[in-house]
Parts: C-alpha cells; sequence; structure tokens
C-alpha cells in the first residue's frame, strides 16, 4: 500500500478519514477496529456492485462479519423515500440491530441514502462511507449531511449525522469514465474559489493525474476546517452552497436527467460569478478565470432554460428562510461570503 493519509474530523462525533490507495482490501480491518458489529447492510447501486462489492465483502467476511446487500438502479433518481424504505425492509427482515452496520459504497447517492436511513432506523445506526467517485471522496461522503429528494426539491428530507469512518481509495477513481471525473471536479473547483487561489491555479495549470492525491487531501482539508466550526450549517458552512442554489434548480427542473449535480453546480457558479462581476461585486476577470478552468474539464456554464423557472424552484430550496435566500458570493478567487438576499432578488444574481 502506497503512503496512507489520516484526517481527524473533530465533530460531535469525531471520525477519521482514511485517504490512499488500494483501501478496499483492507476495509473488513478498518471496520474490525471500530465496531462490535456482527452484520454489514452494504449498500450500494448496480454499477459498483459489479466492480467493488467483492473486494470489499471478502475483506469484511474475512473479518469475521456477515454480510448482506441493499442494491439499486444508479442516478439520482433513486435517491427517494421509497429506496429508504425498502433499506429499512433489508434491515429488518435481516434483524439489525443497533450495534450493527451499514457501509455506504459508492457515489453521492449511495451516501446520502445509505446515511439517511442509518440516521433514522432503530433512531440511528452506526454507518461508514467507502467513496468511489472524485465527488463523493471530496465533499458527500464527509460532513454528515445525508438526505433524499422529493419532487418538489432536491434534499428536502434529511438529517446531519456523521459516519464512523470514510475509506477513501484514490485507485477507485481509475475506473471512472472521463464525464464522472468531471462531475467531481466541479466540486475541486467550488473549494478553490471558496477558500483556496493556491487550489484553484494548481487546477487550471496542471494536469490532473499529476496531482490528485493532493487534490483530494487539499479538498478535505478545507470541508474539515468549515464543517468543524459550523457542523450544522448554522453560518459558514453555507459557503460550501457555492453554485448549489441554482444547480439544485436546474437539477429538479430537468428531473435529475439532463445535467449530472456537478454539472449543474458549475453552471451555477458561472452563472453567479459573471453576474456579480456586472454588479461589481465580483473582481473583474474572476469569470475568464472560471470559465478557463471549467471548459478544460468540459464542464457547461451556461443554460437555456427559463431563468424565471430556476427562480421559482429555488424558492423551495431548504436554505430558504421566510422570504429571504442565503446565496454565497465571491469577492475573488479564494475569497467568498454569505449574502441574505429576499427571494424575489435572486434573478439579477444569476443572470436574469
Amino acid at each position: 500500500m502506497k503512503t496512507l493519509k489520516e484526517i481527524n474530523i473533530k465533530t460531535n462525533t469525531p471520525y477519521k478519514i482514511l485517504i490512499g490507495e488500494n483501501l478496499l482490501q483492507y476495509s473488513g480491518e478498518y471496520v474490525k477496529k471500530l465496531t462490535c458489529a456482527k452484520k454489514v447492510l452494504i449498500v450500494t447501486d448496480d454499477i459498483v456492485h459489479n466492480l467493488y462489492a467483492h473486494v470489499v465483502s471478502k475483506s469484511l467476511r474475512d473479518a469475521g462479519f456477515k454480510v448482506f446487500y441493499f442494491i439499486f438502479n444508479h442516478g439520482e433518481q433513486s435517491k427517494n423515500l421509497k429506496n429508504v424504505e425498502k433499506v429499512y425492509s433489508s434491515l429488518i427482515e435481516n434483524e439489525f440491530t443497533r450495534q450493527d452496520l451499514i457501509i455506504a459504497l459508492g457515489g453521492g447517492v449511495s451516501g446520502d441514502l445509505a446515511g439517511f436511513a442509518a440516521a433514522t432506523y432503530m433512531r440511528g445506526i452506526d454507518y461508514i462511507q467507502i467513496p468511489t467517485t472524485l465527488l463523493s471522496q471530496i465533499d458527500s461522503s464527509i460532513g454528515g449531511k445525508t438526505g433524499v429528494n422529493l419532487m418538489q426539491g432536491k434534499n428536502l428530507v434529511g438529517a446531519f449525522f456523521q459516519p464512523r469512518l470514510v475509506l477513501v481509495d484514490i485507485a477507485t477513481l481509475n475506473t471512472l469514465s472521463d464525464e464522472i471525473i468531471s462531475d467531481g471536479m466541479a466540486e475541486a473547483i467550488k473549494y478553490a474559489l471558496i477558500k483556496s487561489p493556491s487550489l484553484f491555479y494548481k487546477i487550471k495549470n496542471s494536469e490532473l493525474k499529476d496531482i490528485i492525491f493532493e487534490l483530494v487531501v487539499e479538498c478535505i482539508k478545507i470541508k474539515k476546517e468549515i464543517i468543524q466550526k459550523d457542523e450544522k450549517e448554522l453560518g459558514k458552512r453555507k459557503l460550501l452552497n457555492f453554485g448549489h442554489t441554482l444547480g439544485h434548480a436546474i437539477e429538479n427542473f430537468y428531473n435529475y436527467s439532463r445535467y449530472s449535480h456537478g454539472q449543474a453546480v458549475a453552471i451555477g457558479m458561472a452563472s453567479i460569478v459573471k453576474s456579480c462581476e456586472k454588479l461589481l461585486l465580483t473582481k473583474k476577470g474572476t469569470y475568464c478565470e472560471l470559465i478557463s478552468v471549467l471548459e478544460k474539464y468540459n464542464l457547461p456554464y451556461e443554460i437555456d432554460c427559463n431563468i424565471d423557472d430556476l427562480v421559482s424552484i429555488s424558492k423551495t430550496d431548504k436554505k430558504a428562510s421566510d422570504q429571504c435566500l442565503d446565496i454565497i458570493l465571491i469577492e475573488s478567487i479564494g475569497k467568498s461570503y454569505v449574502k441574505r438576499i429576499h427571494k424575489d432578488d435572486f434573478k439579477k444574481y444569476i443572470g436574469g
């Protein structure tokens, strides 16, 4: 095994993030150190199941665990209450108790679905994140946000529930398509824009294969710094939503089929930066810098749908409060802040 990096997250429920290569084959050993569980339910999608479930389950069985699966169809459409209920049924049918364990194996959908089921089954059962996409490794597996989508919007039902461990196996990124890598890079670009000029220019000027390990570590460190100060998203953690209010509206508008999460966030970030340059709220030239990086990773930055439809959807965003909406703006690359606006004013910040 190559260098193993350990990052400690000091939230109300502290946990470790382990980052390295070929960690999946040792997953049983890491899990055994944390739990007295006898049973493990692996929640994963059909694609990841075929790629990695046999490696993880073998390691778990070798460590003495009895392993069960809940396998769902890949895609954002599967992140719903119907599948949460199916996870509950699987847990009940196999007589899982509070002492047992759920493992989320896969991307953000697996993590959100498994995490929410863990948070609510018997009022809480331990779970572990084993993220296998770039987006989930640097973002969604960390910080305890779990949840599912409703017809009216994304992640409207959920809970803050921290995992016991996050195992980040960089080797799993080798099986991802360029499109899915780009999806994750949208979140990496977000981290750079809100907190780190050095990361932004590293992304802009380097080949990803040369910086992938340090990029994952740096993104996780940025998120760690933020969530340790604001675990429940009452203040500074909102910075992590840069580009997301519009991005979630785009995903919802197209029924989670036309744009991936990262693509929608890329459009959201670009729209806000472009508009805020015109409003003299963002340093001139920032938009051009951002577009150069988005183009490098084949991420979209324009959309042709009716902006009023997106504004209407955004009014149901979970970050909305009464008639107000918290949006994230950047003064310049690496310098961001939260701004509370009236919902009706959102349009001018996204190009309306």
